[in-house]
């Protein structure tokens, strides 16, 4: 996949010193004081490179994640460099991140071809972007926490995520529902609902937690509300409203997470340590591997493998510990994120930002969500 934006000419040093717009950066040069902002004005192609990066920040300013990121290069690349060479470097890596990539067509299963011989996956270690979204209240008493859903909705993204406890005498989930939207609101998490019986899922926090009554759908989030233990009622939030939900005679079913937009079959075979990750195909005979036994952690735990619904990629997490993805395409095997602070993480659900392969998750009462660097 390419970006939709072309920089061969951007980038080249003969363009940029004959540019008229060679001192042009995106601040006000009259006053740099810091010796970063200082190599800028003074530098014909950090100036452009600058405001060319203005230029593609500009649409994304509003969405808080994007400031996160602007904020944490700023700090950790850009005014830790000490030389133009450096700067630039940083600039052209940026630029890239930042501008919006083409999503290439979602091959079918039989445009993917089983891979042949006893070989695994390559596989890799990248750790891509981490942004913290939000915090949980992590109220007294709540000891669970879920993403229900996240979607990205005309360049927005939303997370609806659940915090709360068991209640056995309910048997049902009892918590609050919360939403995150991803621009520069105040507070930044807001409160669906409160105390209330939450039924999302056939069985909600397990490995396999079946046919899902909780999600989104044509920009509200559909749920059920359990009021005993023998009644329920359909419920509806428009996303975004800060509107209180009202009841819905329209009730949401889908497929299991492990199942919807599914490319192939998946097995997880046992013998001593967790055995072989392997997929299958239902167009072709016989299986590939994935993974195969101990490698490349030593064993393996896995749980919750999500499929995107834009790439034939699934994620899941081993253990509580770390995320992976699993291309089917080009047969690859990447760890993309690893807990923090010995916390657990919960629910790696995939969504697209700005046209990048991203995921979001929880660790521990932490919201969080990671971006692939590369495209």
């Amino acid at each position: 996949m390419k970006s939709i934006y072309s920089f061969p000419g951007f980038l080249s040093l003969t363009f940029l010193f004959f540019s008229s717009f060679v001192l042009s950066a995106s601040f006000d040069c009259g006053k740099a004081s810091t010796g970063v902002e200082k190599k800028i004005c003074s530098s014909p192609s950090l100036s452009i490179m600058d405001e060319k990066l203005s230029e593609f920040f500009k649409p994304l300013k509003n969405r808080r994640a994007f400031q996160v990121i602007e904020s944490d290069w700023l700090e950790s690349e850009r005014n830790s460099c000490e030389s133009v060479e450096c700067l630039e470097d940083a600039y052209v890596h940026q630029i890239q991140f930042l501008s919006p990539v083409a999503i290439a067509p979602r091959p079918t299963q039989k445009d993917i071809k089983l891979m042949l011989g006893d070989k695994a996956y390559a596989q890799f270690e990248r750790s891509w972007r981490v942004i913290d979204l939000a915090w949980l209240p992590n109220e007294k008493g709540a000891v669970e926490r879920f993403v229900i859903s996240a979607e990205t909705i005309s360049g927005m993204l939303y997370v609806i995520v659940f915090e709360g406890h068991f209640d056995p005498a309910m048997i049902a989930y009892r918590g609050n529902l919360y939403e995150y939207v991803d621009r520069n609101d105040r507070p930044v998490l807001h409160t669906i609902a409160k105390d209330i019986g939450f039924d999302g899922a056939l069985n909600l926090g397990s490995n396999d937690e079946g046919k899902r009554f909780a999600g989104i759908l044509d920009g509200a989030f559909y749920y059920r509300q359990q009021l005993s233990k023998n009644q329920l009622r359909g419920m509806v939030y428009k996303l975004g409203s800060k509107l209180p939900p009202v009841e819905s005679s329209l009730l949401f079913q889908q497929w299991p997470n492990t199942d919807e937009n599914a490319v192939s079959g998946l097995t997880f075979g046992w013998g001593g340590d967790y055995g072989k990750l392997q997929a299958y195909y239902s167009h072709t005979k016989g299986y590939e591997t994935i993974a195969p036994v101990g490698r490349p952690e030593v064993g393996w735990n896995i749980y919750s493998p999500i499929w995107s619904k834009s790439r034939p990629t699934f994620y899941f997490k081993n253990g509580n510990e770390t995320i992976w993805r699993a291309n089917v395409a080009d047969k690859t095997l990447t760890k993309i994120a690893t807990a923090i602070d010995d916390g657990m993480i919960n629910n790696p659900t995939p969504v697209d930002i700005n046209g990048r392969e991203a995921v979001v998750y929880l660790n521990g009462y932490t919201l969080k969500m990671a971006i692939s660097l590369d495209e």
